[in-house]
Formats: structure tokens, sequence, C-alpha cells
């Protein structure tokens, strides 16, 4: 599909907006004529109203198991094909106008998840989790431990591929001993047992002169199994916000030993700079720390010993540690942390090649996704629909459509972690944990010292990362949605929720 130009119109904006609120309005008028007796559940935003699949408005169960389904106040309302394509219409609508989408055909591709067939197989399908650093993966390669992975037969689960790391790179050495230790047993390959892998490496591209090492050795080793990914996003600034604490500048360790300080005084644990804390003083008593271990010259490596001499010669070594502010007005936030979502799919649009994902890559590096050929916040949008939304299964990095890439299958956010769990429980039909892993989770948000400039100013630098982040949101809030309607088809037939152990 052809992208739009970059700035969207007014007059295309408001005429989607109006849409939006005359859709609304006619649902609205819609329910009072068929019955003022419905009673009518909040889903997401403000969808006040949802249909099954069969066309009748009924109301979602809470999620509180004390709270019993009333049948008698519910009648349904049977709607014809046309109808029920109507209600996609405005539920679309309405999502593409909360998440503010511009691309023409975003509401379209938004109708097109409501009849999406989901069609994982564990049998015939392998999946590879692309762990971008910070994001909420640790818990979900825990998670897929536990429900996909099991059982654990010594050091691995049994359906994971070993070599893959919850934060590591992925170790194809690892893998392809096991693999050939299963087969030197007589296991035949189309009956080895793994069923995904994970790790910081990606799998994105598998074919092409930008195939990844993972891409390749999966095709390889594994060539009976359709290949398939799954991934996490975060909100953008909250992304380089916890990169920026954690991996560039080790800062959660320095306010955890700090408050750890306060609560031995008997103190309560500050975590934003309006309660007290000064990021600052932290980092010099960071540096501090490294002048002392430089006394001794078999105590550093290299990197230290260099960092020691430019200290003192008078260079702040850590000087875009200091801050937010800091850091994007160093050039150390060009060089690392534009256009991060690069490697979520692989690109941001049609119009960029394939690339970046093949190595865990802990301080990014990509280039601009602004500054590409074919670049509009539109393009990125209708990309993230289709590619993240699995709504196009032909995409390739070589331009074969028998050649195509990884479809994804499952993505979580991890500000929408209980949603995203959910999500897949459903999805893969495997019973809920009874709490979703965290690990790695801080008690003390980065985002906390980041001023309201700071976050600002992400969102101005980075249109091509929010306009995927509010794509993959809008993708969510309807596969929500879709996946409310069908646990309710399914009650309203009589099924029990006892009869649906994937349901969350």
């Amino acid at each position: 599909m052809t992208a739009a130009k970059s700035q969207p119109s007014r007059k295309k904006s408001c005429s989607l907006t109006l849409q939006a609120s005359f859709l609304l309005c006619a649902t609205v008028i819609y329910i009072g004529v068929i019955g003022t007796q419905f009673k009518l559940a909040r889903l997401i935003g403000n969808h006040d109203a949802y249909i099954n699949s069969r066309g009748g408005f009924h109301y979602s169960l809470s999620g509180d198991p004390s709270v019993r389904r009333e049948k008698a106040t519910v009648k349904k309302v049977h709607m014809s094909e046309e109808e029920l394509k109507s209600q996609y219409k405005v539920l679309a609508t309405s999502t593409a106008s909360k998440w503010n989408l511009t691309a023409p055909n975003a509401v379209e591709l938004l109708e097109q998840q409501f009849t999406k067939e989901y069609d994982y197989n564990p049998d015939t399908d392998f999946f590879h989790f692309h762990h971008l650093y910070k994001s909420g993966g640790t818990s979900i390669s825990d998670l897929i431990d536990n429900t996909l992975g099991l059982p654990k037969v010594g050091k691995w689960y049994e359906k994971i591929l070993p070599g893959s790391y919850r934060s590591g790179d992925m170790n194809h050495k690892e893998a392809l001993e096991d693999i050939t230790r299963r087969l030197a047993q007589g296991t035949p390959r189309e009956e080895l047992p793994y069923r995904a892998s994970y790790a910081h490496t990606g799998l994105r591209p598998v074919y092409g002169p930008q195939k990844t090492e993972t891409g390749e050795f999966l095709l390889k080793h594994l060539p009976h199994k359709r290949l398939r990914g799954v991934t996490m996003l975060r909100e953008p600034t909250d992304f380089r916000a916890s990169n920026h604490a954690m991996i560039m500048c080790g800062l959660n360790a320095e306010v955890v030993k700090f408050n750890n300080e306060r609560a031995k005084q008997g103190l309560e644990q500050i975590c934003s700079p309006k309660e007290g804390l000064n990021i600052s003083e932290l980092i010099d008593r960071k540096i501090q720390t490294i002048l002392d271990k430089c006394k001794d010259p078999n105590n550093v490596n290299a990197q230290q010993k260099k960092q020691c001499k430019d200290e003192e010669s008078g260079i702040d070594t850590l000087d875009h540690c200091r801050s937010a502010a800091h850091l994007l007005a160093s050039p150390k936030y060009d060089k690392h942390y534009r256009s991060m979502f690069k490697g979520l799919m692989g690109r941001f649009h049609r119009g960029q090649k394939f690339g970046g994902t093949a190595k865990g890559r802990m301080n990014y590096g990509f280039e601009r996704a602004e500054e590409s050929e074919g670049y509009s916040v539109e393009a990125v949008e209708e990309y993230t629909l289709e590619d993240l939304g699995g709504l196009d299964q032909t995409i390739s990095a070589i331009g074969d459509i028998d050649s195509p890439e990884p479809d994804f299958i499952w993505f979580g956010i991890t500000e929408r972690m209980k949603e995203s769990t959910s999500l897949f429980y459903y999805y893969f039909r495997v019973p809920p944990l009874e709490q979703v892993p965290d690990a790695r989770v801080q008690s003390c948000r980065p985002t906390a010292w980041w001023s309201d400039k700071d976050k600002a100013t992400v969102k101005e630098r980075e249109p091509a990362d929010y306009a995927l982040w509010r794509a993959a949101n809008a993708i969510m809030d309807v596969r929500i949605m879709k996946m409310q309607m069908e646990i309710q088809a399914k009650l309203d037939d009589g099924e029990s929720k006892e009869s649906m152990p994937h349901v969350d």
C-alpha cells in the first residue's frame, strides 16, 4: 500500500474525529432503540457497548468471581452481517481516534483484527521471542518457560530450545549440541520437542543479505517448522529512561544502594528530585568508586583505566548520566537512542530496508527512521497495523512472497502487562499462572527523575517510535475486545468459565 504524506492535513484529522463521533452517536441511539434492559459493560477506554460473534449485545463478567451472570436480564439481538460489520467499524473508528491514528486506512486495518483468524498450532509452529532490552522481556521469558516450556528437565525446559537466555543473546552452539544429541539418540527431526526460543537476539530477517544468525539457524535445523515471532514494546520515553538508568549509567543500583542507606536510618524511600533524590550526587559517588578502584591497577580493566585517566584530566565521563536533560543534550542520545523500535519489526515502514535485529544491541544505535526514504507518520502506523498486527503474512525481506518473513503471532506492551498476559494465555491456550513473573521490576521507576519537559522533548524527537507505539496500543485494544466477545459468546452458549482454563 502507498504511504500517505508525512503531515496529515487538519481537514483529514477533523474528518476522522467527526466520523468517529457520528458513528458513536449512532451506536448509542441504536442501543436506546433496542431496549433499556440491556446491561452494558465497560471494556476499554470509552467503549461502553460491544457485541458477541453472533451479533448479540451483552455485558462482560467483571473479573470478580463473586459476580454472577444474570441471564434473565439479557436479551439477545441477532444482527445481519452488515450490521455486525457496522459495529466493528464503530469500535475500530473510536479506537483509531483514541490513539490519534492518521493513516487513511487505519480504521479498515483495525476492523480486520476483529475477523482475523488466530492460527497458532503448537505441533507445526515454532516462535522466537525477541527480547528488547528493558521492555519487560525477562518476565515474559519466565512466563513462556512456565507455560509452553514445561516440563523442566535439568537446566532446560523441555519445549524451549536450549541456548535461549532470558537476559542474554542466543547461544547457537548450545542449541545445536542439544539438537545433535537428540538426533543421535534416534529422535526424528520432525519430533524434536522445541516450541519456542527467546533471547535479546532478533529473528528477522531470515532471508536475504541481512539475514540474522538465529533466522538462518532455525531455518536450517528446524526446516519442518513454521517460524513465527513474538515481542514486547514499551512507552518510548519509559523505554529510554529505563535503558539510560540501567544499561548506560548503572543508576538503578545506585538508587537502591542510596535508599538502603536511608532505610538503615529509619527514613523512607525516595525516587524523584521533588522528594530530594539527587541523581548527580549519585553519579559523583559512582565516579569516586571507580577512582578508588584505579588506585590498584590490577583491580581495573582497560576501559576503567581510561575512564580514571579522563576523570583525572578534568573530563566528566558520566556527564550524560547526571539527568535526563544531560542525556538529551549529549551526543550519546543521537548515537544510541534514536528510533529504538527499529529492532522490533526490523524496519518502520515498507520503504525502509530490513535489519537491526541480529544482535542484542544494548546501546541500540539505529539510524533515524525519520530520515529514511518513504517515511511518514502514516506509513509507520499503516505498516505497524499490518506487520505487528499480523495482517500481512506475505511481507518479505527479499521481495519474494514465497519466502515471507516470520509473522507476529503475539506482542505485549510493558505498561499493559495484565492485558498482554491475558492475551498470551488465550492465544496460546495455556492456563494462567497464579502470578505473572515480575523479574527486575524497579520500585523506583527511572522516569521519576525525568521532568515533563524531558518527556516532551522525546515525544518531539521520536515521532516514528510514538507512531508505532500508538498503533500497537490500538491493535491491543481491539484484540482485548475481540477476546472478550468470544469468551462472552461461549458463556452465552452455556459454557462455564471452568471449561476455558486458558481464560485469565
